[in-house]
């Protein structure tokens, strides 16, 4: 599970692209693609590497206008689902 100040990068062997306001994602085999929702799309969006777990929270409160411990638990939760695909990263 990841923690409030790892920082979130995107895995670098994939091919994704923003489709109608939302991210796809392939992997470089070709064998899975991942569909994003607008939530999912910005957390991927927003893990960069240069922000930690809070500091998207804070930015998932501002752009959907969610309690600061919902973001949190949506964050972490699907973080931590897309580490555990190896789609993204803890820097």
């Amino acid at each position: 599970m990841i923690s409030e100040k790892n920082h979130l990068k995107k895995s670098q062997d994939l091919v994704w692209r923003v489709i109608n306001g939302e991210i796809v994602i392939m992997t470089s085999d070709g064998r899975e693609i991942h569909n994003l929702n607008r939530v999912g799309s910005a957390i991927w969006e927003l893990s960069d590497g240069t922000k930690n777990v809070n500091e998207i929270v804070s930015l998932i409160c501002e752009r959907f206008n969610v309690p600061f411990e919902t973001a949190h638990s949506d964050v972490v939760e699907f973080g931590s689902q897309l580490v555990d695909k190896k789609l993204l990263e803890i820097a």
